[in-house]
């Protein structure tokens, strides 16, 4: 699935855990946003660290 995740989190560390745990991209626009694909099945755990301040998903095309 398609997303793109705002970063509202500075936290390095955070940001770092998040991509290692659903495979994000290192690249951030100036806008401070990842575009990404993500499975199905994490879907539900990267809402939770939506719903936990971290980060704002953004359905762009």
């Amino acid at each position: 699935m398609k997303l793109t995740i705002y970063w509202k989190t500075k936290d390095r560390t955070s940001i770092s855990r998040i991509r290692e745990k659903f495979n994000l991209p290192s690249y951030v626009s100036i806008n401070g946003e990842t575009p990404c694909d993500v499975r199905e099945e994490d879907l539900e755990l990267l809402r939770e660290c939506e719903h936990r301040g971290f980060i704002q998903i953004r359905n762009k095309k």
